[in-house]
Formats: C-alpha cells, sequence, structure tokens
C-alpha cells in the first residue's frame, strides 16, 4: 500500500503527489473522481479498462492482508 502525505490549503486544495499521479496517469487538466466510503475516501480516474476479464483476474492474484491493510489505515488516523 502506498501512502503519501500532502497539506490543503486554505481554499480546500492539495496536490496529488508525484509518485501517485506518474502511477495513476493523471496529468494536468485530467480530472479525478472522489468516492466516499464509510470514513474512507478513494480517488478513482475512470480509466478504461482495454480486457475487463484479465483486469478482474489479476485483481485475485493480489497478495493482500485485509486485516493489516485496516490495522495499517486506522493506525495513520490520529
Amino acid at each position: 500500500m502506498e501512502i503519501e502525505e500532502t497539506k490543503v490549503t486554505q481554499k480546500f486544495q492539495t496536490t496529488i503527489p508525484k509518485r501517485i499521479r506518474k502511477r495513476l496517469g493523471v496529468r494536468s487538466g485530467g480530472e479525478v473522481f472522489w468516492h466516499v466510503v464509510k470514513e474512507f475516501v478513494v480517488v478513482d480516474t475512470h480509466k478504461k479498462i482495454k480486457n475487463p476479464i484479465e483486469f478482474l483476474t489479476s485483481q485475485i492474484k493480489l497478495d493482500l492482508d485485509a486485516v493489516k491493510l485496516v490495522h495499517e489505515a486506522r493506525s495513520g488516523m490520529a
């Protein structure tokens, strides 16, 4: 899980960190979509998926520990 921290300006603006912009392919003038899921915010770039089946099967192969992810997310909230 990648974690980056940015400040929020007086106008409630923030900068998407360079490493995350590169990974998500976010460009100047592009759009990002903000989804609130319970207490979490998910930023989405709405990229078109060329091969949905390949994409979905690749997600199954991820070696993620949900308990560890929740613990890391909660410990980051102070």
